[in-house]
């Protein structure tokens, strides 16, 4: 009972300690996100789900590999937490759980964290622009926020958690449950657990006045519960697949010998993305900021880690620092083809933020200052980046709906339209003449760019409902466009029996 009420205190204690932190980063998650909070915004996969039945996104995430997500879609379907209408909802449960995650990851991997240090941790983290991209995926923003949290739980149960069975066995039930949700979470994880490494070697404490040999055991022990946490996912994958044949040949069980040099020459263009991405995405000159202040800050800890514990855990560090990065950026190499989308690559964040922190510790007075500065530019410079980003997707589908309406109207004057049940695009236009600098890959791109989202997209903007076409009709159409224009010059839609014909450029 005392020890009940001791831990009590604990958390109470930790509680109060880290509610103005917490308070701080959540307002500036608001300025940064908050037009996605209550006006709903629809990605390219928003108009997909939108046709959709709950049993159909099931089947996709099963046969992603995603379990854990095709029960949180089950669990939606019995709740009535429609994706497309309950969006507001979702973001505004994403943001606080996301912070918490970020708060957990600051503990995980700097033991004896100050109050200030978890806000620029948190702040860094959930702030980067590549994480906007979980926000612009409204329909599964929570499911993805929720195995961020859990790949935070699994770090810190891991390596800063009392050793006991229940611990270790949180640890190892988290990285599984992270994975059977999102699998682009292993780059969290990874990460942090060498970031826990460096910073044990690092920042003065606890940890640090441990022998060397004892401290490199303990991480050695304790990072075997995240490779027992990876197993238990694979287990069960392997499960999933043997009670639902269907999913078998899903993205997740395709099997193939990866080309080791094309893997490597992906990640060299994956980091480079990570730390110097677009223009439009992160202006260059932040990019050149951050990439600086994260350069000082591994000197800084590196020279801390030479002078109290040697070249040999100097040379450790420096491995370890290298290792994080490129596991930050290993995700989007795991399937087929590389894909270098933002989300994918968002556990970079979890480098430079906690990379941002240890530097600022092991840092003297001058240059605390310094780095300071510079990381409070790039927060204010990510809010920017942020807002950008949501902005254009309300603008894309702004110019898509007023498109559709467009199209649908013209279609509207033929006297057959009446008739019309199905309804075919032929080809694709991912952007409008006026390009947004925040487009990438499949982010801020038009619905009519993507086999899936085209008949969603004129669903959702016109109210009408359409079959999707048959084989014998979809060749009607192509044989149709393929005599005609393309949209929006005369004769670039038309009605074929029951068939709404578009024909779009095609590219």
């Amino acid at each position: 009972m005392q020890a009940d009420m001791s831990n009590a205190g604990v958390a109470r204690d930790t509680v109060s300690r880290f509610a103005a932190p917490f308070w701080a980063v959540l307002g500036l998650n608001i300025i940064a996100r908050g037009q996605a909070l209550f006006a709903p915004m629809y990605s390219i996969d928003s108009y997909d789900v939108a046709r959709k039945s709950f049993s159909g996104e099931i089947a996709y995430s099963l046969s992603d590999g995603r379990f854990v997500r095709a029960a949180l879609w089950w669990l939606q379907a019995q709740m009535g937490f429609q994706p497309i209408e309950s969006m507001s909802a979702s973001m505004c449960l994403s943001i606080p759980l996301f912070i918490i995650a970020g708060f957990i990851f600051a503990a995980a991997i700097i033991d004896d964290i100050k109050p200030q240090e978890a806000f620029a941790f948190a702040a860094l983290f959930t702030l980067h622009p590549f994480a906007t991209e979980y926000f612009y995926y409204g329909e599964v923003t929570f499911a993805t926020v929720l195995a961020v949290f859990f790949a935070a739980v699994a770090v810190w149960s891991a390596y800063r958690a009392p050793p006991s069975c229940f611990w270790r066995s949180v640890a190892i039930g988290a990285v599984a449950l992270a994975l059977g949700n999102y699998q682009v979470v292993i780059g969290h994880i990874a990460a942090g657990g060498l970031l826990v490494l460096v910073a044990d070697l690092c920042v003065c404490g606890r940890a640090s006045k441990s022998k060397f040999s004892v401290l490199l055991s303990r991480f050695l022990r304790r990072t075997s519960l995240l490779l027992a946490g990876f197993a238990v996912y694979l287990l069960c994958l392997i499960t999933t697949r043997y009670l639902f044949p269907a999913i078998a040949s899903g993205r997740a069980f395709r099997a193939g010998s990866p080309d080791v040099f094309q893997k490597l020459h992906a990640l060299g263009a994956a980091m480079q993305f990570s730390f110097l991405p677009p223009q439009g995405l992160i202006p260059t000159t932040l990019s050149v900021l951050a990439i600086l202040a994260l350069g000082l800050s591994i000197v800084l800890l590196l020279r801390a880690t030479l002078q109290r514990r040697g070249n040999v855990a100097a040379l450790i560090a420096a491995l370890a620092v290298a290792v994080a990065m490129a596991c930050s950026a290993m995700a989007p190499l795991i399937g087929d083809t590389a894909w270098l989308a933002p989300r994918l690559l968002s556990p970079v964040a979890l480098c430079i933020a906690a990379i941002g922190v240890i530097g600022f510790r092991s840092a003297f007075a001058r240059l605390n200052l310094c780095l300071g500065a510079a990381f409070g530019v790039i927060i204010t410079g990510y809010l920017g980046a942020d807002a950008s980003i949501l902005f254009d997707q309300r603008r894309m589908n702004l110019w898509d709906h007023q498109e559709a309406s467009r199209i649908i109207a013209r279609l509207e004057a033929d006297p057959a339209f009446g008739e019309v049940t199905s309804l075919a695009v032929v080809g694709r236009r991912k952007a409008h003449p006026l390009p947004l600098g925040t487009s990438s890959l499949d982010m801020n791109t038009s619905g009519l760019g993507s086999p899936w989202s085209k008949l969603g997209l004129f669903e959702q903007a016109t109210g009408y409902r359409f079959a999707s076409p048959t084989d014998a009709q979809w060749q009607a159409a192509v044989e149709y466009c393929g005599h005609q224009t393309v949209w929006p010059r005369p004769g670039s839609v038309g009605v074929v029996h029951e068939l709404a014909v578009v024909c779009l450029p095609q590219r």
